[in-house]
């Protein structure tokens, strides 16, 4: 039988655990025309909702136009990726492909034989004269002509939107923007996982998206519907689980999507007896799999940045400036910590957790990961007593 489980983005027929109410409260949403900002950690399962509402927005009728933002690279980038959203969702969609062919001026798709999929669509732009921001608005005017032409609801989601900030036009591009959309009858998702960067677009007064959208965070998965989905799916699957040994798996994640995702995918594949030592083998399957992310993450940051993350690691706290703390872990002066945490937040690696009070690192995984880096590097000097 395959495995239930999924360690890329889940398909729409794919079983989903839990999300009931969120999805209920998104549809509706979008069918109200409300925009709203959703927001979680990094591989939460944000785009597989999305792309289940939609589909369900779809199904009864509406227009669902998806544009990832993620790594884009210039005002230019960000015009074409909606517009070929456009062209995508459309192009197999009479009467609204030759709607979206007279509407979309500032660019023209180009279809192409793909051995793989049978065709490929991308887009270039009408007119070589014109670029930056004016593209972007001539852009969304355009997208703007699209939404009102036809007689339908369209709802658009554009992922990691966070990363326009990278651009030096950005206040020009979300001004741009939020103009074309407040005259729009579209509902509009924004979704990102770097939470502190996209909900500063829409949350300081001084940004154009502010006060412009319903903020919804994605919290981790609830423990008991986690625990029962594991063991229910690896039961259904011919694989013996007791309870207690899916809600161990659950809890040692966190109740991470993603994360409960891979290691039962890895305990699918291991063992068709799932015990406390089946475990501790995924576990470790887990940690050498995201490896080379991790080490990506940290060749990025300073050395003091990464010297701050090894001490939440290994010791959460409430007070992450108090000199017992800073002389403990030798992270030097409160002006170097507050510095490199502020670095560390934006990039959505720490938080404080709202409950608790306490710092601690975002992802449980690379958490212990860290945690593990360090231990090993204390057993190598540590004497041994003959």
């Amino acid at each position: 039988m395959p495995n239930p489980f999924y360690l890329q983005e889940l398909p729409l027929e794919a079983p989903f655990c839990n999300r009931a109410e969120e999805l209920k409260e998104l549809q509706s949403y979008a069918e109200a025309k409300a925009n709203v900002v959703l927001f979680s950690p990094r591989r939460y399962g944000k785009t597989s909702l999305v792309k289940r509402v939609q589909k369900s927005l779809s199904d009864k009728g509406a227009v669902t136009i998806f544009a990832d933002f993620f790594g884009v690279a210039s005002v230019e980038d960000v015009a074409a990726r909606l517009a070929k959203a456009v062209f995508i969702i459309t192009h197999q969609k009479e009467p609204y492909w030759k709607t979206a062919l007279r509407t979309i001026t500032s660019f023209r798709p180009v279809l192409k034989p793909d051995p793989a999929s049978g065709m490929s669509l991308s887009v270039e732009p009408s007119s070589a004269e014109k670029g930056g921001v004016g593209l972007l608005e001539e852009t969304m005017a355009s997208l703007g002509e699209f939404i009102s032409t036809i007689d339908t609801l369209v709802h658009v989601a554009l992922d990691e939107f966070q990363e326009i900030v990278a651009l030096k036009e950005a206040l020009q591009i979300e001004g741009t923007m939020r103009t074309s959309m407040h005259q729009s009858q579209a509902s509009y998702f924004f979704v990102g996982s770097r939470r502190r960067v996209l909900l500063g677009v829409f949350n300081e007064r001084q940004r154009p998206f502010f006060r412009s959208a319903i903020n919804y965070p994605l919290k981790s998965l609830p423990p008991e519907e986690l625990t029962q989905f594991i063991a229910g799916q690896l039961r259904e699957n011919n694989k013996k689980c007791p309870t207690s040994i899916a809600r161990q798996l659950a809890s040692l994640v966190e109740y991470h999507p993603y994360y409960a995702q891979k290691l039962a995918f890895f305990m699918y594949e291991l063992s068709d007896i799932v015990s406390e030592e089946t475990i501790r083998r995924v576990t470790e399957k887990l940690l050498m799999s995201e490896k080379p992310v991790f080490e990506a993450i940290i060749q990025g940051l300073s050395a003091h940045q990464r010297l701050l993350l090894q001490a939440l690691a290994r010791d959460s706290t409430q007070k992450l400036l108090a000199n017992a703390y800073l002389r403990k872990h030798r992270l030097g002066s409160v002006g170097g910590v507050q510095h490199s945490a502020r670095k560390l937040e934006e990039l959505d690696l720490i938080e404080r957790n709202e409950a608790s009070g306490y710092w601690r690192l975002v992802d449980p995984i690379f958490s212990l990961w860290m945690k593990r880096q360090t231990e090993e590097r204390v057993a190598d000097w540590v004497p041994i007593n003959e």
